[in-house]
């Protein structure tokens, strides 16, 4: 099951991130910043109106230095650059001789964070993903649902100590043989093997799993926080900006990642093989994880045809910033059998060249453990685990875990849904009885709800958004859950979703419909915030904002919510906004649901859109 399986398509390359950074602070700490609750931008504690908006624009610029506030011009654009298939695995070890290797790849998504003052919600909005080029070898697969970040490690590289730069990360998505995707083998050995698995009821498409590390910002890899380089970096950029002109500052991450089997039961946004979970145990020779030390992060683990393959691509930390690893001496493999029973076998050893920088970037850490298959056999009724060279354990299974369906799920106030979690025993999908508790991240309620799986090994949540609030939302399974875990929380170990409640605003709904209250109460918020609008829409000015009136509509749609271009791309539109803002655009409720139920698309003059943007329309 999943990339773990065979065959392996591997790829590694970079990726760069270009979000607005505004939003990352909270009204009571800068004086340009944002309220998650209300979806507001931010003036001096202040909703930001239509007459304030440059001055918003200035104070977030103002605090590129004073806040390290790094990118106020982002676009939130998030592409693969130089990022190309390395080798495939039929089952028979890494093969770099495969027509398809050096083949590019090629994604560009939209970073959002669910939650914008955290970095435990961040999202990559896209439409499709590719490998290879059209014509020769190719997969090409049309999103089912966004990215979300999972299993963020903070301690991956602690020498690479800016901003986020210390952190790796975890995406994995999947696409449907029964929706759009496409198998293009051509002389390709491993997508011929790929594309013949499509046939099997059991397989339902094609998984994506990569890992996102050494993160470097201002392009340059020698900063750190606070240096008089970093401020000097922050300095000229706050000049460009205040020069004028659009000024984004993109970071860019190394990546590594795995194309693989999507099986019925795989979970589609996070790895569901079974969990070998971090203990956070010290380094030997380093500072302990509290004082900023590495960590051996959560690996995954599969049964294979060959034996047993671990998922080592977010697990071993950084030993520098050119990313050379740790050398944790010859780490074991262990089992166990369950709690009561002490006794601990050694499966296997794996050295320092099976998971260095050179194993890693080859494999995109996937490390296979050759075993026969009675020895298989035995390991699905016990636990794994990691141990170093010198007995420390770094790594124990966790046999039993839930993982919600979604990540991260946006809900009106007013509405309620259902969070649903799968629960998963040794990397398959359970069955009924199992409890399941969701629990208050955030610790601000003392208890949490508890659930028992069906026969399909689920557990639903009926939530109810009261209010505009974000709420992180903790599962754990059995009796003794930890209540509340406030900050015992670890994103590298528990699994967790965000619900985002979006205000209804209804008072902004009831407004009149004219230009200065859908631009007070509407476009100045996103105006304010994404000064990359003005570069295809200029949101305060009324004649152009009419002549695009049936694109805006299209682009704010709720139906329209997982696209790329969905607007505005932090997706934080309220009930209420929208309504003002269609009443405004001449399409009420009533309009817009009939024009959208019509059999023909509206059509679109591009000229005369392309025009709206050079010269004022005539009345």
């Amino acid at each position: 099951m999943s990339i773990l399986e065979f065959p392996r398509i591997y790829f590694r390359g970079e990726i760069a991130w270009d979000p607005v950074t505004t939003n990352n602070y909270s009204k009571n700490r800068a004086p340009a910043a944002y309220d998650e609750d209300t979806c507001d931008s931010i003036l001096d504690r202040n909703p930001v109106t239509s007459r304030q908006v440059r001055d918003f624009r200035q104070a977030a610029i103002d605090e590129v230095l004073s806040k390290g506030n790094w990118n106020p011009d982002g676009t939130y654009r998030c592409p693969f650059y130089d990022t190309f298939i390395t080798g495939v695995d039929l089952g028979d070890g890494l093969d770099t001789t495969d027509s398809f290797a050096t083949a590019p790849v090629g994604f560009t998504g939209m970073l959002v964070d669910c939650e914008p003052y955290g970095a435990l919600s961040s999202q990559l909005f896209f439409d499709d993903m590719s490998f290879g080029i059209q014509g020769g070898c190719r997969i090409h697969g049309r999103r089912i649902e966004r990215i979300s970040d999972r299993f963020i490690n903070f301690s991956a590289n602690p020498s690479n100590n800016m901003i986020a730069g210390v952190a790796s990360v975890m995406w994995q998505t999947c696409f449907s043989k029964a929706d759009g995707l496409q198998i293009d083998p051509h002389d390709s050995r491993a997508l011929l093997r790929l594309r013949a698995h499509m046939a099997n009821d059991d397989v339902l498409g094609v998984m994506v799993r990569f890992v996102t590390y050494r993160t470097v910002y201002y392009n340059d890899p020698t900063l750190s926080n606070g240096s008089a380089t970093s401020n000097a970096a922050a300095t000229a950029l706050q000049a460009e900006l205040n020069a004028g002109g659009f000024q984004p500052n993109p970071a860019r991450s190394l990546l590594v990642g795995t194309v693989g089997l999507w099986r019925r039961g795989d979970m589609l946004t996070e790895a569901s093989d079974r969990a070998l979970i971090a203990t956070m145990a010290t380094v030997p020779g380093y500072p302990s994880p509290n004082d900023g030390g590495p960590v051996v992060a959560t690996a995954f683990a599969r049964a294979t045809g060959k034996g047993l393959a671990l998922d080592f691509s977010n697990t071993i930390p950084c030993l520098n910033r050119a990313t050379d690893k740790v050398d944790l001496g010859t780490l074991t493999l262990t089992a166990a059998d369950p709690p009561p029973a002490v006794a601990v076998a050694e499966i296997a050893k794996i050295d320092l060249g099976q998971y260095d920088r050179a194993a890693f970037e080859a494999t995109s850490g996937i490390i296979d453990i050759p075993l026969d298959s009675g020895t298989v056999a035995q390991l699905e009724r016990m636990n794994l685990g990691i141990v170093g060279g010198d007995g420390t354990a770094y790594l124990e299974e966790s046999p039993v875990r839930a993982l919600p369906l979604q990540p991260n799920l946006y809900i009106d106030q007013g509405d309620t849904a259902q969070v649903t979690v799968q629960v998963y025993v040794r990397g398959k999908p359970g069955g009924a009885g199992v409890k399941v508790t969701m629990s208050d991240m955030a610790a601000r309620q003392p208890t949490g709800m508890q659930q028992v799986t069906g026969a399909d090994g689920r557990a639903s949540f009926p939530v109810l958004g009261t209010a505009g609030d974000v709420i992180g939302w903790v599962f754990q399974t059995g009796d003794s859950p930890t209540l509340p875990i406030g900050n015992s929380f670890t994103p590298l170990n528990d699994t967790y979703m965000y619900l985002r409640v979006l205000p209804a605003d209804a008072d902004i709904a009831a407004l009149p419909p004219t230009w200065d209250n859908v631009h007070n109460h509407v476009l100045a918020n996103w105006e304010s915030m994404a000064p990359c609008m003005d570069n295809w829409l200029r949101l305060g000015d009324e004649r152009q904002v009419r002549a695009y009136g049936k694109v805006i509509r299209s682009l704010t749609d709720p139906a329209n919510f997982e696209n790329f271009r969905y607007m505005p791309v932090t997706r934080d539109l309220t009930r209420g906004q929208r309504t003002l803002l269609y009443n405004f655009l001449g399409f009420g409720t009533a309009a817009f649901t009939a024009e959208r139920a019509a059999p023909a698309a509206p059509k679109i003059d591009s000229q005369a859109l392309s025009r709206a943007m050079r010269v004022v329309p005539e009345d």
